[in-house]
């Protein structure tokens, strides 16, 4: 009798076995993993969404440099706080009154932070929004402004850089200036074709094709594209002089983006001239709001708004294309909505504000910026998570996650993954700066559960490897857990 129990307890015992198999050899394998790398220290957190049970976790609670997974972050708290259907208004104002034809005032354009201003979402036209603008003014029956085109930006701080943004960045797109009147991203596209025949100059153009910047090149053509160099770029700071060096093979095509300081000026400089192309005389000058006195506010009268896109558009860009001006303004945005002023500093609290509010108190986060560029962030996988568990339980959880990259399909994601069985299973923002890779999201296993996770890795050296360990670990969990 005795030894008839302990025989139905041990096969009770395997029965269950059976029927909930043990997680230990997918976490031995994803130790395999992980251990690997010899230089890497990891943050990983990997949770089931359910049940809130952590299927794999290695340091989860060590802060580390999340690059552009502090997107995530702003983005979480971007929606939670404004809603996907928030739209940034840019207003344009007139003084003065408008008689015969002529507008007897200066016309102010006051930004409200919007990022998409330009061609993004208008087939590449940097000046179509422009374009339309001056038409309403026209309707308006103005053919002359005798004043300035002035831009206001102050809803925005005018710290226009990161914390400890490298100066070798400050010239790349990525890099751009920040000011609540952006305009093309803040950069210049320009465009340098090879010509037809090695040994002669490139051709170059640039979009807006604006004098706001004076483009000089020496970028020579060659024969084929094992002798080029490629286009090197060259911008003091603080100047709209910009250098082009280097070679590019005959009939060759290439595109590079360039910051331009003091995007307030930028756009109140390409504005006047759109305005003067489309047939509008203007007399005075372009202004930054915060060069000149500005006229007294009693006298402005509103003209028209023009909105932005729904937030959620702009987060797809953000999340997807890893845009870093998007991520920026989103930040000084939300600082400003909390705190009557957009600044790095504002906006890093009114996202802890958030969180809390929704009952997460992330003292291990410090953000230095909204993008992820500066190497001055901290945070830990297992506060990543927790974010994710917040926006997951919101009812915002399907436009958030199907913003992120989806793996082997789109955004940052689209050429990872591909012909695993994390294909089209793992939506997760991606991170990369020198030394460091980040990953972090939801994976939709084949078992039908669905994981929250964040894998962050800093590494002294080889840290190429560590994207393909996170990629062999997103496999493993979608086909095994």
């Amino acid at each position: 009798m005795k030894n008839g129990f302990i025989w139905t307890a041990v096969s009770l015992i395997s029965l269950l076995n059976v029927l909930e198999p043990s997680t230990e050899p997918l976490k031995e394998r994803l130790d395999a993993i992980f251990n690997g790398h010899s230089y890497a220290v990891w943050s990983i957190q990997v949770e089931d969404k359910e049940t809130g049970k952590s299927l794999y976790s290695m340091t989860p609670h060590r802060r580390l440099i999340p690059a552009s997974n502090e997107k995530l972050i702003v983005c979480a708290a971007a929606m939670l706080r404004l809603g996907p259907n928030y739209t940034y208004n840019t207003e344009f104002y007139t003084t003065g009154k408008i008689q015969n034809s002529m507008l007897q005032g200066d016309l102010i354009v006051a930004g409200a932070g919007d990022p998409s201003l330009g061609g993004r979402f208008y087939d590449g036209d940097a000046t179509f929004l422009m374009r339309q603008w001056a038409e309403k003014f026209k309707q308006k029956g103005i053919q002359t402004i005798q004043g300035d085109v002035i831009g206001v930006d102050d809803v925005f701080d005018d710290d226009p850089h990161g914390l400890n943004w490298h100066p070798s960045d400050l010239i790349e797109w990525y890099a751009a200036e920040v000011s609540a009147l952006s305009f093309n991203d803040g950069c210049v596209d320009i465009q340098v074709l090879g010509a037809p025949v090695s040994g002669q100059p490139a051709n170059i153009s640039w979009n807006p094709p604006t004098r706001y910047v004076d483009v000089q090149s020496d970028v020579q053509t060659v024969r084929s594209a094992k002798n080029e160099r490629g286009v090197i770029v060259q911008r003091e700071p603080e100047s709209t002089e910009i250098q082009l060096t280097g070679s590019i093979r005959a009939k060759g095509a290439a595109t590079v983006y360039v910051t331009i300081p003091n995007p307030t000026l930028y756009f109140a400089t390409v504005f006047k001239e759109i305005l003067q192309a489309e047939g509008i005389q203007v007399r005075g000058s372009a202004r930054d709001g915060d060069d000149i006195q500005l006229p007294d506010q009693k006298t402005w009268e509103k003209a028209f708004d023009h909105p932005s896109m729904p937030l959620i558009q702009l987060l797809d860009v953000c999340m997807k294309n890893s845009q870093n001006l998007y991520a920026e303004h989103f930040l000084k945005t939300l600082g400003f909505a909390e705190y009557g002023i957009g600044s790095w500093q504002t906006g890093a609290m009114a996202i802890k504000d958030v969180f809390f509010k929704h009952g997460c108190a992330i003292d291990a986060l410090y953000l230095a910026d909204g993008s992820g560029l500066s190497r001055e962030n901290r945070i830990s996988a297992d506060a990543l998570v927790q974010i994710l568990r917040i926006m997951d339980q919101s009812s915002y959880a399907g436009t958030f996650f199907d913003a992120m990259p989806k793996a082997g399909v789109n955004g940052t994601l689209k050429h990872r993954m591909r012909g695993t069985d994390a294909y089209g299973r793992v939506f997760a923002k991606t991170g990369t700066l020198n030394g460091i890779r980040a990953l972090s999201g939801k994976i939709e296993a084949k078992s039908g559960k669905t994981y929250l996770f964040s894998i962050l890795g800093n590494a002294t050296r080889q840290a190429s490897l560590i994207t393909g360990m996170m990629d062999e670990a997103c496999a493993l969990i979608a086909g095994e857990g």
